[in-house]
């Protein structure tokens, strides 16, 4: 029987590289074809869509990459991944990026990002909505693992063709020389998944292949489900989005089963006020069957 997250990886692979065939490097398109390529594994795979609108936050910068008084968007996505049979859930927020480059390997390569955002999704600071924004402050702060921050960034390989480098912002370098808060964000090391705090985590992932892999065995993002104690604020903001979005569907007579079966996972200590902005352009819910570390040892690496 076929792996299942091998199969929903290759079939992203295969979508993406369709969607933006004869793309240039513009982000904005590319963005919209990974979210395409993942919705539209729907038919296979079950995976929900829903539409966000303001995501700005305000937080305390460093003076040198991001300003002291520093105000930005959050992200691009919101992806959660859930199983019903482990119970788990994991939350990353990834901001799409475009290298304007054809790179035979990406080992080693420094990418371009707004280096302001960088620190927000690395140094994960207490935060302010803007507008109607209003996420816990610790959203990003309290989360148990650095992935609740990522990039995704695109770039052409040999073959003429789209892939994604995946990335923890965390596990990007710095420049040492920048302008304007813009330069290059390195690696740290090779493209891998870790054991980190008795979870596995996808620091780096080299290709859509190994993106989407990571992506269905639940080794991005932060753990959410409430064996998770100190996501408990996280949870109940979350939960209160999922009522929202639910209703909504109804609403519009659309589906909405994933993100109900979501919010009963989640278990919320606390019904919140209704609230209507996740924080991110778009949310995908995707629904797995594997496992947490199913197919990795925690006394190994898992290279990508």
């Amino acid at each position: 029987m076929a792996d299942p997250a091998i199969v929903f990886a290759c079939n992203f692979d295969a979508s993406f590289r369709s969607l933006t065939r004869g793309f240039t490097h513009n982000e904005i398109p590319l963005f919209r074809a990974m979210k395409s390529a993942l919705v539209g594994l729907s038919g296979k795979f079950r995976i929900e869509e829903y539409h966000g609108t303001s995501h700005q936050v305000m937080f305390r910068g460093n003076g040198s990459f991001a300003r002291s008084h520093a105000r930005c968007e959050l992200s691009d996505l919101m992806i959660i991944t859930y199983s019903s049979i482990s119970h788990h859930a994991r939350l990353t927020y990834l901001q799409a990026k475009s290298e304007r480059a054809t790179l035979p390997s990406v080992c080693g390569r420094a990418f371009s990002a707004n280096l302001e955002q960088w620190f927000l999704l690395s140094a994960r600071p207490n935060i302010v909505g803007v507008g109607s924004f209003n996420p816990p402050a610790d959203l990003l702060s309290n989360a148990l693992l650095p992935s609740i921050g990522s990039f995704a960034f695109f770039y052409k390989d040999s073959r003429g063709d789209f892939q994604t480098y995946y990335a923890t912002a965390n596990y990007m370098a710095p420049p040492t020389t920048y302008t304007q808060r813009y330069g290059k964000l390195r690696a740290k090391g090779p493209c891998m998944v870790v054991n980190n705090s008795g979870h596995a985590e996808c620091l780096a992932a080299c290709g859509n292949i190994s993106f989407a892999e990571s992506l269905f065995r639940l080794e991005i993002g932060t753990p959410v489900h409430r064996a998770i104690p100190q996501s408990l604020s996280t949870r109940n903001w979350l939960a209160a989005n999922l009522r929202h979005q639910i209703q909504n569907a109804r609403e519009t007579n659309r589906p909405s089963d994933l993100a109900q079966e979501l919010l009963e996972l989640l278990e919320p200590e606390e019904r919140q006020t209704i609230s209507s902005s996740f924080g991110a352009k778009n949310l995908i819910i995707i629904k797995s069957g594997a496992e947490p570390n199913s197919s990795f040892n925690p006394d190994a690496l898992r290279n990508l």
